[in-house]
């Protein structure tokens, strides 16, 4: 009986990649393992990426399938759930729709995946290669300390958080085989909003049971200045957009690890896991907020909160947050006013001398 459930889906996101999308699609085509499918999601992309990927459909012989949007949403996250729902892989392999990987990508991560069982297999290092005046430079990037074999993640859940804190984990979700019956048994969804990749990946960390460390690259990173992530855009959209990532991550998570026994048995743990994520967007807020006037801060944050469903959890956090900080900010102080009349007392002795 021929095998109705290919072992990996390759589900792309795309909007506006004509440029690049047929390369990606070449280097899957050049896979030697061939157990795989591919779904593509437009997102109502104006140029003729659509059209690209439909001359590849033939090639793929059944494989290929491409799925158009209804409305854009701005950022990967919907497209590639929806990409899920139509998925039928035993694994999924997420790729952004300007990648390229190389040839023996899942015959190296597929059997590593079984062999251990696998929630999910995270590459170690990758590729970053320039296209300037069709140029190619390519750079390996290792990503942290070195590892020479495959590594399961520690399950210690208060260790996990640690290395989060520490960014041991880089976020990009292609460098990530992940079990797709683990996804689907514990309800993992991508936000629509910036960051939907590391607020997917914290997920991960913290739900997987086996979490697989590999030395492998085998992801071709394309560094151009027109992708979704590098495209600078006005002041005030900016701020809205990482305000708008901060609410809509903090409540995937509250929610997700609220649902989660280790959680609510360790309170502690998850409140530390959402500082997490409050300490990265704060970080882009705080590189702007400066440049926007205070009305219109205060504008972006009403407009932004009221449309948040359940404003209690994000609330009480922030005013956590903010205590911490000003107990902290007075400790601080008082530390340097200790240390300044420690220095005042020095200089009257070294005076006398």
């Amino acid at each position: 009986m021929q095998k109705t459930v290919p072992a990996v889906s390759i589900i792309i996101p795309m909007y506006n990649a004509e440029k690049y999308v047929g390369e990606l699609l070449e280097s899957i085509l050049a896979q030697t393992f061939k157990d795989f499918e591919v779904i593509v999601v437009d997102d109502c992309s104006t140029d003729n990426s659509c059209a690209v990927v439909e001359r590849y459909f033939s090639k793929f012989k059944g494989k290929l399938q491409l799925l158009c949007s209804e409305k854009n949403s701005g950022a990967p996250g919907i497209p590639s759930n929806r990409g899920l729902n139509f998925s039928r892989g035993e694994y999924i392999y997420f790729l952004d729709n300007d990648d390229i990987i190389a040839p023996t990508a899942l015959e190296e991560l597929y059997p590593i995946a079984k062999k251990f069982d696998a929630d999910v297999v995270h590459c170690e290092s990758f590729y970053q290669f320039y296209d300037s005046k069709n140029n190619f430079e390519i750079r390996p990037s290792r990503l942290s300390k070195p590892i020479e074999t495959p590594t399961l993640l520690t399950e210690d859940l208060a260790e996990r958080i640690k290395n989060l804190y520490a960014v041991r984990f880089y976020y990009p979700l292609w460098l990530k085989l992940i079990r797709r019956d683990f996804i689907t048994e514990n309800g993992l969804q991508m936000i629509d909003a910036q960051a939907n990749d590391a607020n997917y990946t914290m997920a991960l960390v913290l739900s997987a049971e086996r979490y697989l460390f590999v030395p492998k690259t085998v992801n071709f990173y394309r560094m151009i200045s027109d992708s979704l992530s590098h495209v600078e855009e006005d002041v005030p959209k900016t701020f809205h957009k990482w305000l708008n990532t901060l609410t809509k991550g903090f409540s995937y998570l509250d929610k997700f690890l609220g649902g989660r026994t280790d959680f609510i048995n360790n309170p502690d743990l998850k409140h530390a896991a959402l500082d997490i994520w409050v300490r990265e967007c704060c970080a882009y807020l705080l590189e702007i907020y400066t440049k926007i006037p205070p009305f219109r801060v205060d504008e972006i944050i009403r407009r932004e909160l009221a449309e948040v469903e359940d404003k209690t959890a994000l609330t009480a956090f922030l005013f956590s947050r903010m205590n911490v900080f000003n107990v902290n900010f007075i400790d601080r102080n008082l530390k340097i006013s200790q240390l300044e009349n420690q220095i005042q007392h020095l200089q009257s002795k070294l005076k006398s001398l």
